[in-house]
């Protein structure tokens, strides 16, 4: 089944760009995460489809089982335009009241290592939810999801709402 990943998702520079925007004070305009946190989310994200953090059996099992459809979902969606609030795998669910914002350039350091992890693959990988998949549709996933993190808290903004990202400026 071939993916297509929607225009708004943005190239890895420019997510790059964005998270180089971020500050440990930038406030999140939805959520409860802080920007430390959103950035530990973000790498553990990153984390699960490198193999390098675990998700419990039946989040695997459901993922192969109905994941393929959800990928798809997902990437002909707007990042921009993705539903607030959604339920969080618990192995990258962040305690917000547990992050400091003293971490944050270890976080940021971590989450673009991640980035820069999975930006490297070629060809098909071996997901650890999705099975055998093309690594462009990793890359998609990662940095869809990334958008709507940075988007969150302002620093990655829609020219308007059906044209290409852009960087905006931090919204405190």
């Amino acid at each position: 089944m071939p993916f297509e990943i929607h225009p708004d998702t943005p190239a890895p520079d420019t997510i790059r760009e964005a998270v180089a925007r971020l500050t440990p004070e930038t406030s999140a305009r939805w959520g409860t995460l802080n920007a430390t946190g959103m950035l530990e989310h973000v790498a553990r994200f990153h984390e699960i489809y490198l193999g390098q953090r675990s998700a419990p059996w039946p989040v695997r099992m459901l993922a192969r089982l109905i994941g393929r459809p959800m990928i798809g979902k997902f990437l002909a969606t707007s990042p921009f335009k993705m539903r607030r609030g959604m339920r969080t795998l618990p192995g990258i669910r962040i305690d917000a009241s547990e992050v400091k914002a003293e971490s944050f350039e270890t976080e940021r350091a971590r989450m673009l290592g991640t980035f820069d992890e999975i930006h490297a693959l070629m060809g098909e990988v071996v997901h650890p939810l999705y099975g055998r998949i093309d690594a462009d549709v990793v890359k998609g996933l990662t940095r869809h999801h990334a958008a709507h993190h940075l988007s969150q808290f302002g620093v990655l903004l829609p020219d308007d709402p059906e044209g290409p990202s852009r960087i905006g400026s931090p919204v405190e």
